[in-house]
């Protein structure tokens, strides 16, 4: 059996319908959804929201950087192990690429650290003091010239 839509097309009708469940007076069962709870805005103190925002940002640097390096020891240790038990000497034999093999995961780590920083110094404050900087440098620069 085929059903037409508003459209013109035909499409099968299928003897299944929604599934509703009904209690024991043959009402509908009503489910009420909570909101989920917003996060919650930070708040700072009047001068100090710059100086809170850069210090979050640094610390996340950081905290970056020492998985970085966490993630690089862990593989030495790793390969290293794994060296040894395969063959005499192996650990001092497979030195140069357990080596570079855990260097190269923390530096896949720790190579979003620069963007971070880049972040964190990217204000509106430090991008005033540059420019005032800027605007002082090239007028000392300006006296000098010939």
């Amino acid at each position: 059996m085929t059903e037409t839509t508003p459209e013109g097309r035909s499409e099968p009708q299928s003897d299944l319908q929604p599934d509703v469940q009904l209690d024991s007076a043959n009402k509908p069962i009503v489910l009420k959804l909570q909101k989920t709870k917003s996060k919650k805005k930070r708040r700072y103190s009047k001068g100090l929201e710059e100086a809170q925002r850069m210090e979050r940002h640094l610390t996340r640097s950081t905290h970056r950087m020492a998985r970085a390096v966490e993630e690089g020891i862990s593989t030495y240790r790793k390969r290293s192990s794994r060296s040894a038990r395969s063959k005499r000497d192996g650990a001092i034999r497979d030195f140069i690429p357990n080596s570079g093999l855990a260097m190269s995961r923390a530096m896949k780590e720790a190579s979003a650290v620069p963007y971070d920083l880049a972040r964190a110094m990217n204000t509106q404050i430090s991008r005033k003091r540059l420019r005032r900087q800027l605007r002082s440098a090239s007028r000392t620069l300006r006296r000098w010239r010939w």
